[in-house]
C-alpha cells in the first residue's frame, strides 16, 4: 500500500479582530460589549458635529427637556422619580445643578451689575488717579498689625466701588455652596425626624431646589440687565413674580415628597426659612470675607 504524503495546510490568514479604542475589548457588533462606545469612531466633520449637538437637544426624547420639564412645572416631582429609581429617563441630580449653577454664575459674572459698598466719589467729581484716603485703621491680633492689609483692602474696594469685590465673591460662591447644600439638606433632614429619610434623600431635594433657584435667578438677572431695552423692558416686570416663586416652589416640593399635611408643610417651611437664611447668611460673610482678603 502506498502512502501519499501529507504535507501540511498552507497557512490561513486568521480574520483581524476589531477592537475597541475606548477599551481594547474585541468588537462582536456596532457597540462595545464592554464599555459600550460605538465601533464606528471617527473625528466627525463640522457639519456631522453640528448636526449631532441640535439632535441631541432639540429630539422629542433627550433627558434635558424631559428633565427641565418636571424640574420647572412640577415641583418635587424630579426627586420622587430619583428615590423610586426611575433614573434614566432624567439627567443626574448632581450634573443637573452643576450645569444651571455654572450658567447663573456665568451670567452673573458677565453683568454689568456693580456693587455700592462705598462711595467715594460724586457724580461731578473730577477723576483722580491719587489713592483714596481711607484713614489709618488699626487691628492687632495674636501680635499681628493688620492695620496696612486693612488699609490696603479699604483702598481697593474704593478705588472701583466694590466692583471687582463683588466679582471676586460671585467666583467664590460656587465654592461655598458646595459646604452650604449639605450642611442646609442635614438640618431639614433634623425637621423630618419621623419618620425618618435618609440623608441622601434630603440632599437630592436640595440639589433640585436649587437647580430650580438658580434657573430662576439667572432669569432674573437676564431680565434685569434687558431694561435698557425697549423689547425687551417688559421681561424687567417678571423679576419679583419669579423671586416670589421660590418659597411656593419650595413648599409644593416638601408637600410632594415628604408628604406632611399642609399646616406641618408650612411650619416646616417656615423653620426651613429661618434656618435656610441663618446659614446663608453665614456662608455670605464668610464668602465676602474671603473675597476682602483676597483684594
Amino acid at each position: 500500500m502506498v502512502r501519499v504524503a501529507q504535507s501540511d495546510p498552507p497557512d490561513i490568514p486568521s480574520s483581524v479582530v476589531r477592537r475597541c479604542l475606548n477599551c481594547g475589548a474585541a468588537l462582536t457588533g456596532r457597540y462595545c460589549a464592554n464599555c459600550s462606545q460605538a465601533a464606528d469612531v471617527h473625528v466627525p466633520s463640522t457639519r456631522e458635529l453640528l448636526h449631532e449637538a441640535v439632535e441631541g437637544i432639540t429630539h422629542s426624547d433627550s433627558r434635558l427637556w424631559t428633565t427641565l420639564r418636571l424640574l420647572w412645572f412640577v415641583p418635587g416631582r424630579l426627586t420622587q422619580e430619583f428615590i423610586a429609581g426611575r433614573r434614566a429617563a432624567y439627567l443626574p441630580p448632581f450634573r443637573l445643578y452643576l450645569v444651571l449653577s455654572i450658567i447663573f454664575f456665568l451670567v452673573a459674572s458677565a453683568s454689568p451689575m456693580r456693587a455700592q459698598f462705598v462711595r467715594f466719589d460724586t457724580p461731578n467729581a473730577a477723576v483722580s488717579s491719587a489713592p483714596p484716603d481711607c484713614g489709618k485703621p488699626q487691628l492687632t491680633l495674636y501680635g499681628r498689625d493688620f492695620g496696612p492689609r486693612l488699609q490696603h483692602m479699604c483702598g481697593e474696594i474704593a478705588r472701583d466701588n466694590g466692583a471687582n469685590l463683588l466679582h471676586l465673591g460671585i467666583a467664590t460662591m460656587p465654592k461655598a455652596m458646595f459646604i452650604f447644600l449639605p450642611l442646609v439638606a442635614f438640618l431639614h433632614m433634623l425637621l423630618y425626624w419621623r419618620p425618618r429619610h435618609r440623608y441622601a434623600e434630603h440632599l437630592v431635594f436640595f440639589l433640585h431646589v436649587h437647580a430650580f433657584f438658580f434657573s430662576v435667578m439667572t432669569a432674573v438677572v437676564l431680565a434685569t440687565d434687558a431694561e435698557p431695552w425697549p423689547v425687551m423692558a417688559k421681561l424687567g416686570s417678571l423679576a419679583p413674580l419669579l423671586l416670589w416663586s421660590l418659597p411656593l416652589y419650595t413648599v409644593l416640593a416638601m408637600k410632594r415628597v415628604f408628604g406632611r399635611r399642609w399646616k406641618a408643610t408650612v411650619a416646616k417651611a417656615f423653620a426651613l426659612f429661618a434656618v435656610y437664611m441663618v446659614v446663608l447668611s453665614v456662608t455670605m460673610a464668610g464668602v465676602f470675607l474671603y473675597a476682602v482678603w483676597q483684594l
